[in-house]
């Protein structure tokens, strides 16, 4: 039986002959089709008129989730270094190395090897055999950031959560913290339960704000990569949203660059010693809500108040080094909110 060849118009004669006569299967038999075309022609008539009858040129799948060779050993030489990971944690991972997947790729992918379990990913990853030989990524080229300590307010700043620690009457703490290198100007906002980690929300919220109101903006952003936390810097799409907004270069980097992250290690140590270290001993501070506050304040006083004690912005606070820029980028300070011009004016 043939089905093709019938154009759009044929085919609705077809179909009217049948019902003129109330008898597909002879229909059928004289057109040389079979009842499944004829069923298929009527209810596509039914739902699309004479357009629905037009012959329609079949097209390739799309294949959103398809993944190339490369992003595939990719995923197989991760499994074979962190088996107990599964596609969440992966794709977390590979979209902090820049690469554009998505999970259920990475999931197709699992499933292809079988790797799709626990036990079958460390059992491959065990097996010599199926070892894939993991290329050294060369290290990410640093050398823009050589001379960060000399440049300006914005041109390298470093962000990253850290687990504080768990106070009696008050629970645990989880810090997410932002460093300026140049200003040492350094933001902080903590949270008691880890699910409630939204960083792009404060850094839109309240980094952007502080941005605008300054006339700086971030150049390049280096997001410290620990393991626990890298999720919260990758998923959803509000961390791509505020980037290209504001055309900011951010990169991942591991702890073992510590020169680069020396200033940011010195600012959180500085936070241990003189302010959660001290926690217990401060009767007033019994819950979180008033850590927060307490927090805050302190954080405050730090930007307003302490001096950077060396470097080529020695003998300044991070207030004063950030006014400068703000001056001469064409701010006009006598229009900034009444409650920052009176924390200058009080910090001279």
């Amino acid at each position: 039986m043939r089905s093709k060849g019938f154009n759009a118009y044929t085919k609705y004669k077809i179909l009217q002959h049948a019902l003129k006569g109330n008898n597909v299967s002879q229909t059928c038999e004289l057109f040389g089709i079979s009842r499944t075309t004829f069923y298929n022609w009527k209810n596509a008539y039914e739902k699309h008129g004479m357009a629905g009858l037009d012959n329609r040129e079949r097209r390739k799948p799309k294949m959103p989730n398809k993944v190339s060779k490369d992003i595939e050993q990719e995923i197989l030489s991760y499994v074979t270094k962190y088996p107990a990971d599964g596609p969440k944690r992966i794709y977390y991972e590979l979209i902090s190395q820049g690469f554009d997947i998505g999970e259920t790729g990475i999931y197709n992918v699992l499933k292809r090897y079988n790797l799709t379990r626990k036990a079958q990913r460390i059992e491959y990853s065990m097996d010599e055999k199926s070892h894939i030989n993991i290329k050294k990524r060369d290290k990410k080229d640093m050398s823009i950031f050589s001379n960060a300590k000399d440049s300006y307010p914005g041109y390298l700043v470093i962000q990253r959560i850290d687990f504080i620690g768990t106070f009696e009457g008050i629970g645990r703490i989880y810090q997410y913290s932002f460093y300026d290198t140049v200003s040492r100007w350094g933001e902080v906002k903590i949270y008691n339960k880890k699910q409630d980690i939204d960083i792009w929300h404060y850094f839109e919220r309240k980094l952007i704000y502080l941005l605008e109101t300054f006339s700086l903006n971030i150049e390049n952003l280096v997001t410290e990569k620990e393991r626990e936390f890298l999720p919260y810097f990758v998923k959803g799409n509000k961390y791509k949203e505020i980037l290209e907004d504001f055309n900011i270069n951010h990169i991942f980097i591991s702890p073992e660059y510590i020169d680069i992250l020396d200033g940011m290690r010195e600012f959180n140590e500085f936070l241990m010693m003189e302010f959660y270290n001290k926690i217990p001993l401060n009767d007033k501070l019994d819950s979180f809500v008033k850590v927060e506050a307490a927090i805050n304040d302190f954080i405050r006083k730090y930007n307003f108040h302490s001096i950077i004690p060396n470097g080529p912005k020695a003998g300044k606070t991070p207030a004063e080094v950030v006014l400068e820029r703000a001056i001469e980028n064409g701010a006009d300070l006598d229009t900034l909110p009444l409650w920052l011009l009176a924390l200058i004016n009080y910090s001279k």
